[in-house]
């Protein structure tokens, strides 16, 4: 065991106030404290890297799991699997994920055992396999009697090693124990497992991270290779995907960085593939656990060394060593499609820790966003984009700068590129305003600082800063940036930019056109259809107007096989045809055999010890009712009659501020949709008080704040960040918004043409044109929800409107402020309520919604009964969309316990992401779609419909419509089981109402959202839907009986009303629906 090592910040003082509102606390000075991280590490002997920050968090941690297996694991024909083993390790090991282990055993052995003489039978017929076409993108489909036995072996035991397996068991347990956050995720430089939980479920983490790499279980192996399969297609559903892919491939000649996963690839994957990258690279040399919230590091240390300090070394994974060379010459991608138009400039990027580091992430924070010089240029200046961006992500190796700028139109393509390069050569002539950079630099600071105020987040930026070079980086971060002159930002661009340096992008619009692909030699790819093979590949789809379409191989995966009754015995695996003189898994001599932990002879890298308890249940948390913060604790009321809610945080050098406003897109008149989002813009652009837009945006720059603002349903968020010592400044800009903006005429005139051509590509992807089908069959075309903003619409909003709504929706009655930071309460509400002043007379603020008669909202509900009703749209996709529902609500119920009925049901059925019935069997038992949504959100005085919505594979589209209608209709009339019940409310009271209260800012946030909706927001995180409430909400659930769950199912949920709206290439999803799939996706 290695000695603690305790690296201290300088001044990051933690102070733990008794409560998140403790706004009493004695002022900071402004700028007493730099951002600096107190993160406490110790490295087991091992290897294993533990980080703990301790921090204040209203009693729950973020927990985040790091493997050091990136892109270097992978080869030509491997491409995407580390991604994929991160979905299979969520399947369990001998001790989670299934009601048998002994049991089940056998057959997953025969599994292992079948799928090897498969891929031993493949390779020795490798000629049969060889993909010759050149439109195809899988090896040609092959088949022998050999192998059609081994199949149907294979299918046979898998279907019954299902009779004991569940792919949902890590959910069932975390959530219920106060889980929230649950998920994983692979980047390009390491994989990471995700929760946050109450501190007191510490030891249950370390339990479950144990499990799911001590002996994991590969089950649910076809269904799971569809939905990540799904992911990858979901990437082709804007007709813009393709060219962003192949972009990014032409960026690399060499490093893996530029690899798409292929489907070759994925379709053929086998479990041993993955057995062999995870020997290679889940050692504890890779690992690294992150804890950071209330709890204490010398516990966390502790429990590491418990449960993972028997962990045996492992021989180091191999390293990358393949190194980019560098480029010869400028190289250029044409693609003609229906999106864009865009110019996109890569150039190569230097890795982390490289000198040149720190400019490359100034620079693109100098170019890019509103603020940017791009911006100013293109946007602002010559009128030729709609909007610019620029990147620079930190990785291991060597990466890509993107700039990016979209255009109005075709014919402003040439001029935005030379617009680009007009701003490149002024920053390699050294011409960037001291002042500008500074105030990037403040932006970028107040950014990492925003990243860090929940447990979540901050624990995955200190654990991936680790995983690819060292998390003290992070502390290194702000005076790295702060040392970038205007001369360093020249010599970057002068040595990384030159054209020869450069691939460039260029996307040409074409309405309902197909795609030609071209690169820099001028060849283009014909869109003709392929020769006929076995083999799947990319042909044009009858009716499609030449658009690319994906023809899967014949040999599709398929919908795992329901266990039969009875099924075989262990006794009879020797019916599967198991070669006696199998190799055992160690051999060195001859090619090696990647069996599971659990079947091999010898594993180096293995747990010496058994875990400190056999199992997860005794570490539940004991269940308690949360206590929750008090909103008259921190509300306060500003000159003028302003509510706002305060609450003091000295956790990190910021403050927050933040403007509800009662202005949404719902609210929009008849014909003038886009007035709620226009006004808005023209409110945070056009100036404020004696502000012009120039000057005001000016001023923002000095401050080195950040302003956004995005609009909603029935609210408008108007968000600053700033350092503590320009609070009080920003606080009167901000109340100069809400009060006096200048509503400046040419910033109207320019923010009313880019939304304007925004609305017209609104439903350029495919899932805009879904939502938008749903809600205008679903409703009449007066409902605001069948209405949508269109380029007429909002060209035909004069001035004089916005003006109006202004007034109108920003008076005292309509506006909640929330501040939360390291401030002084008193100057900054003094400056708040001297730009307030008194509001002015004029009409009562309304969002429209909240005021309509009964006679009103009764015109606007979707018409009932009529049995089921499907519409169909065609669009060229790899993907078929559906979204269905039908009449919901337009007000929450009354009766608190009703409503937790109502929420408790939607959770069991589709709001709780895989523990609901919908996810579990459309995802996990199937591989139908990779993402189920469901919403039963009350409409807030606009009726709202109870919808669900998923994508996925067109062949087998149909079939998940189906399934899903039937599980709404098995909710309905068979209602929740006594365990579904007591895990949902288990898991709003441990995890989803306590965690809508972790930071200061969220708390006020949701204060603030009461005050001026009469209700909190639903909250959708991950595959989550739901409505955490307050104490209210909690007495409810604590009050709740099953039988009123099963009433509110009866209640709600009315599947003899469905509408199913349809996208995609309909074809294809029809003619893989069955006869009983059919009426399901036909009008």
């Amino acid at each position: 065991m290695t000695g603690l090592r305790v690296l201290l910040g300088l001044a990051l003082a933690l102070v733990l106030a008794p409560s998140l509102l403790d706004a009493q606390s004695p002022p900071s000075a402004p700028g007493d404290s730099p951002l600096h991280l107190e993160v406490q590490e110790r490295v087991l002997d091992n290897g294993l890297t533990v980080l703990v920050w301790e921090r204040p968090s209203a009693g729950r941690i973020g927990a985040r799991v790091f493997y050091r297996a990136d892109i270097a694991a992978e080869r030509p024909g491997t491409v995407g699997l580390v991604h994929m083993l991160e979905h299979y390790l969520f399947m369990g090991s001998f001790r989670v994920g299934t009601s048998d282990w002994d049991a089940e055993r056998p057959f997953a052995e025969a599994v292992e055992r079948i799928e090897r003489q498969i891929t031993d039978e493949r390779n020795r017929n490798a000629q049969c396999f060889l993909q010759r076409e050149v439109f195809a993108e899988v090896e040609v489909h092959c088949t022998n009697p050999r192998l059609d036995s081994l199949q149907a072996a294979l299918d046979e035991a898998f279907a019954e090693q299902m009779r004991y397996a569940s792919g949902t068991d890590f959910d069932w347990i975390y959530q219920p124990a106060g889980g929230t956050g649950l998920t994983a995720s692979t980047g390009r430089d390491w994989m990471k497992f995700d929760i946050d939980l109450p501190a007191s479920a510490l030891e249950l983490f370390m339990w479950m991270e144990r499990s799911r790499v001590e002996n994991p279980v590969f089950r649910f192996f076809e269904p799971e290779r569809e939905v990540v399969v799904d992911q990858i297609r979901r990437a082709d559903n804007r007709p813009d995907g393709p060219f962003d892919r192949v972009l990014r491939s032409m960026t690399y000649d060499a490093h893996p960085y530029g690899w798409a996963h292929w489907f070759s690839d994925l379709t053929r994957a086998t479990r041993e593939d993955h057995w062999e990258i995870f020997y290679r690279y889940f050692i504890p040399q890779n690992t690294v656990i992150v804890v950071v919230g209330e709890i204490e590091a010398q516990e966390v240390f502790r429990q590491a060394e418990r449960y993972w300090g028997s962990w045996r070394k492992g021989r180091p994974g191999p390293r990358l060593r393949t190194v980019e060379p560098p480029p010869v010459g400028e190289k250029r991608l044409e693609v003609t499609a229906a999106a864009g138009p865009a110019v996109v400039v890569n150039v190569p990027m230097p890795a982390v820790g490289h000198d040149d580091a720190p400019a490359f992430e100034v620079l693109a924070e100098i170019l890019g966003g509103d603020q940017g010089l791009l911006a100013a240029e293109l946007v602002h200046g010559r009128g030729v984009a709609t909007g610019t961006a620029a990147s620079a992500t930190p990785a291991k190796y060597p990466s890509h700068m993107m700039i990016r700028a979209n255009t109005r139109t075709n014919a402003d393509l040439a001029a935005a590129e030379e617009a680009m390069e007009a701003v490149l050569e002024r920053v390699a002539r050294g011409e960037v305003d001291p002042d500008r950079l500074a105030a990037a630099v403040d932006r970028m600071v107040l950014r990492m600082a925003g990243g860090l105020e929940r447990v979540g987040p901050s624990a995955v930026r200190i654990g991936a800063m680790e995983a690819i070079y060292g998390w003290t980086h992070l502390n290194e971060l702000p005076s790295l940036w702060e040392g970038v002159t205007a001369d360093d930002l020249a010599r970057v661009v002068r040595t990384y930019f030159p054209r020869e340096m450069r691939t460039v992008g260029v996307l040409r619009r074409e309405e309902g056109g197909g795609e030609q692909v071209s690169e820099g030699s001028g060849i283009t790819a014909s869109p003709v259809t392929a020769p006929g093979s076995d083999g799947g590949g990319v042909t044009t789809a009858p009716g499609s107007d030449d658009v690319w379409s994906w023809e899967p191989p014949r040999a599709r995966a398929r919908i795992p096989l329901r266990p039969r009754e009875g099924g075989l015995s262990p006794m009879d695996a020797h019916s599967w045809d198991l070669d006696p003189e199998e190799p055992r898994s160690h051999a060195l001599a001859e090619m090696p055999w990647y069996a599971p932990p659990w079947m091999a002879g010898y594993r180096p890298s293995r747990f010496t010890e058994a875990p400190p308890v056999e199992s997860w249940e005794p570490l539940m948390p004991r269940p308690a009712a949360p206590d929750l913060p008090q909103a008259d604790r921190a509300r306060r009321t500003l000159e003028g009659g302003y509510p706002v809610f305060v609450a003091r945080d000295e956790l990190l050098p910021m403050v927050q501020l933040t403007a509800l406003v009662r202005s949404g897109t719902l609210a929009d008149p008849e014909g003038r949709e886009g007035l709620a989002e226009l006004t808005t813009r023209v409110v945070t652009r056009g100036g404020a008080g004696d502000l012009d837009p120039e000057a005001f945006e000016a001023r923002l720059r000095e401050l080195g704040a950040t302003l956004s603002a995005q609009v909603h349903g029935h609210h408008t968020r108007i968000h600053i960040q700033v350092a503590p010592e320009h609070a009080p400044e920003a606080a009167r800009l901000l109340a100069g918004m809400v009060r006096a903006p200048t509503l400046d005429r040419g910033t109207f005139e320019g923010e009313r043409e880019r939304i304007a051509v925004g609305a017209e590509r609104a439903l350029d992807a495919a899932p805009g044109l879904l939502q938008h089908t749903f809600h205008s069959t679903l409703f009449p075309e007066t409902h605001p929800l069948a209405r949508r903003a269109t380029a007429a619409s909002v060209r035909t909003i004069p001035a004089e409107e916005v003006a109006r709504h202004h007034r109108a929706a920003f008076g005292a009655d309509g506006v909640v402020f929330a501040l939360s930071g390291r401030f002084d309460e008193a100057r900054v509400l003094d400056a708040m309520g001297e730009a307030l002043g008194q509001d002015p007379e004029g009409p009562p603020p309304s969002s429209g919604a909240e005021t309509r008669t009964p006679a009103e909202a009764r015109a606007l509900e979707a018409a009932s009964g009529g049995g089921l009703r499907v519409v169909t749209r065609e669009f060229p996709s790899r993907q078929g969309h559906i979204m269905l529902g039908h009449r919901g609500l337009t007000h929450a119920p009354d009766d608190p316990v009703e409503h937790a009925a109502l929420e408790v049901m939607n959770y069991i059925l589709s709001g709780g992401a895989f523990v609901s019935r919908m996810m579990e069997l459309l995802r996990t038992d199937t591989g139908i779609t990779s993402a189920l949504f469901g919403s039963v959100e009350p409409g807030g005085g606009v009726p709202h419909p109870y919808a669900w919505r998923f994508s996925g594979n067109p062949e087998t589209l149909a079939t998940g419509v189906r399934l899903a209608v039937g599980e709404i209709e098995r909710m309905r009339d068979q209602g929740v089981t006594r365990e579904e019940f007591e895990g949902a409310v288990t898991s709003y009271l441990q995890g989803l109402i306590p965690a809508s209260y972790e930071t200061p800012q969220r708390t006020v946030e949701r204060f603030a959202q009461k005050e001026l909706l009469g209700r909190y927001l639903y909250q959708s995180p991950g595959y989550l839907n739901y409505y955490a409430g307050d104490e209210t909400q909690v007495e409810a659930l604590l009050a709740l009986t099953l039988e009123d769950v099963n009433q509110a199912a009866r209640r709600w949920l009315h599947p003899d009303e469905l509408v199913v709206a349809v996208v995609g290439p309909l074809d294809e999803i029809r003619a893989g629906a069955g006869p009983e799939d059919l009426p399901f996706v036909t009008p």
